[in-house]
């Protein structure tokens, strides 16, 4: 009996150490699945739209987010409590990341609540950061996964891109139709050009390959870039935009730089040629700002509007220059500083003819430095600069190339408005920063539980926005009413939304127009307003001002339409209502009468139509 215990108990620990392989084998397995999946799933929010939601891309886009972040943080919760140890070590963007949160917090408007769901979404943004950054820490063989999902989020729109330029109708195939929807609203030209130099650096990483073992991950990697990089090549070249050459070209030239030469290299050859190297710097230099200088040039004299955005945007920053007037108050602030700049000398007749007001900046550090204030655009600036250099440090050329490309084109461009390239940018910036080497030493300084307290917290966000998806599918039905015109049966049923969208100008213009149509001018007036302090469009201004003359309060909406004349003051429209008021007979002042139909007479809009003319009869 003696000898059997002592044959019994060997066996019984090799059977609970077999069973201890095996289940740590299963949650390996299982952590890998869920977090390449959910990551898979985030990186293709761009395919995401639906169609059952009012404003199907984006809306759908933010739906999917929440839901695959959701996804992503179950796998990260699992992560971290079926490991002993936590890998998580934290860096300098780390820290300034959760500086940039606090600016958002610290400046954000609570009373008015301008944009409730982009000050969420910045919340999950952050939560995203850190769980990815503990994802890639425990399994750094996500990383050629992630990149791979990238060049395949690059080459479906560039195959869309191409299609649509050599073939403008409407394609009928039905994924072809869902890409058209998706895709069509977003720059997404300048999403492929942020793609290319991740493209072209696989490329080159895995250029020794074997190029027959097409079984091989090198192998198939290096074709798979070869077949993105020509798309992405081939697309542009229907697109003629200089910021997207910009981005592609110059963030092309900084991979192959850092790939094929490198700054040791280039260092000794500085020192060699050092004259040969001034020369030719000043040379690239001006060139360079030349490209630049004769663009904007030939924007200025082809009436572009975005050399005014950017003067009027930056004195609205020197006049909140610590502060900022927070996230969603970039269109009302810059619609004034558009009134009072028009009232100077120094407003040129071309600048006005050419005015609107725009919901973006078309420069990414100039609306960032306005609702966050110049600490604030400094925090992302330095984010962006520091994870270039983890990226350099840790040799993912191709990521931080990404990032570079992303960096130009927002130079140009509304790209971080968008959930997509949000989601791209962290992505890019998790694999700069994530040192794809353990470090024995430095991983005795990691932080326990950081990605599982994200997590946790991406889980409670994720129940604070759980009504979006219902909010949006409902308001779609309204507007179908509203299309309708079965105003009397929307009007109560969008009363019942206010709460939840009351941050979305479209929700509440279709909303006033319900209540004007149906005699409920207070309301209309109350809703308009405050969809003024959220846009500038001029249609509120017309819609505010109609309400206000149907309840007799002429002078309110004078007031209204006088605003919006010194915003845009060659909007012929805005006279012709002028016109009709001054000519109403229980305010009739001849005068005005005269002054602006005048105005609105010598208007000449771009194109005559009918309605134009009949307008120009009646006055």
């Amino acid at each position: 009996s003696s000898s059997l215990l002592q044959l019994r108990l060997p066996l019984r620990l090799l059977a609970d150490f077999r069973i201890n392989i095996i289940m740590n084998n299963f949650f390996s397995y299982l952590r890998l699945l869920l977090l390449a999946t959910s990551g898979m799933l985030l990186l293709c929010i761009i395919f995401a739209m639906n169609p059952e939601l009012a404003d199907s891309t984006l809306s759908g886009k933010v739906c999917w987010f929440h839901f695959t972040s959701l996804l992503l943080a179950g796998g990260v919760l699992l992560m971290e409590f079926t490991t002993r140890k936590s890998r998580f070590i934290f860096s300098l963007p780390d820290a300034l990341l959760l500086l940039l949160f606090g600016i958002v917090l610290v400046s954000y408007d609570k009373d008015e609540n301008l944009q409730p769901e982009r000050f969420l979404f910045i919340a999950q943004l952050v939560a995203l950061w850190f769980m990815l950054r503990g994802a890639l820490q425990a399994h750094q063989e996500l990383r050629p996964f992630f990149i791979t999902i990238i060049i395949f989020t690059g080459i479906v729109p560039a195959i869309w891109g191409i299609s649509h330029s050599i073939d403008p109708a409407p394609i009928t195939h039905p994924v072809f139709r869902l890409l058209e929807t998706s895709l069509k609203p977003e720059p997404f030209y300048g999403y492929i050009a942020v793609i290319f130099p991740v493209c072209l650096n696989t490329l080159l990483r895995f250029k020794n390959c074997d190029k027959v073992a097409l079984w091989e991950s090198r192998t198939f990697l290096f074709y798979f870039s070869i077949l993105g990089a020509t798309l992405i090549i081939t697309a542009l070249l229907f697109k003629t935009d200089q910021p997207v050459w910009m981005a592609a070209i110059l963030s092309g030239i900084w991979v192959c730089w850092m790939k094929m030469i490198g700054w040791k290299q280039t260092k000794e050859a500085i020192q060699k040629h050092i004259q040969l190297f001034a020369i030719s710097s000043i040379i690239l230099f001006v060139i360079i700002a030349a490209i630049i200088l004769i663009g904007n040039i030939q924007k200025a004299q082809a009436g572009d509007r975005r050399l005014l955005i950017w003067n009027i945007t930056t004195q609205a920053i020197m006049e909140h220059p610590v502060t900022g007037t927070g996230i969603g108050g970039f269109p009302a602030t810059y619609a004034k500083g558009q009134s009072a700049y028009f009232e100077t000398d120094t407003a040129s007749s071309k600048e006005k003819q050419t005015a609107t007001c725009p919901r973006y900046a078309y420069n990414e550090y100039l609306q960032i430095g306005l609702e966050l204030g110049i600490t604030g655009l400094l925090l992302f600036i330095f984010w962006l600069a520091f994870s270039l250099y983890y990226g350099i440090r840790h040799r993912q050329i191709g990521a931080s190339g990404g990032i570079l490309a992303l960096g130009i084109f927002a130079l140009y461009s509304y790209p971080l408005q968008l959930p997509t390239y949000w989601v791209l940018l962290l992505f890019l910036t998790v694999i700069c920063v994530t040192n794809p080497k353990h470090d024995k030493q430095r991983a005795q300084r990691s932080i326990p539980y950081i990605s599982a307290i994200a997590a946790a917290l991406t889980c409670i966000l994720f129940y604070g926005q759980k009504d979006t998806y219902y909010s949006y599918k409902e308001w779609k039905t309204l507007q179908e009413l509203y299309h309708d015109q079965a105003y009397e049966q929307a009007a109560s049923r969008y009363t019942d939304l206010f709460v939840q969208l009351y941050h979305r100008t479209d929700f509440l213009y279709e909303g006033a127009e319900c209540f004007y149509k149906t005699g409920q001018h207070d309301i209309a007036i109350k809703w308009l307003d405050r969809a003024l302090k959220l846009s500038a469009a001029p249609e509120l201004y017309y819609a505010i001002a109609e309400n206000e003359e149907a309840i007799k309060q002429y002078r309110k909406a004078e007031s209204y339409l006088l605003e919006i004349s010194r915003i845009l003051p060659e909007h012929g429209y805005t006279y012709f209502l002028l016109a009709k008021l001054y000519t109403h007979p229980s305010f009739s002042h001849p005068d005005k009468f005269h002054k602006a139909a005048k105005r609105f007479l010598a208007f000449q809009p771009s194109t005559q139509n009918n309605i134009t003319k009949e307008m120009k009869e009646e006055i």
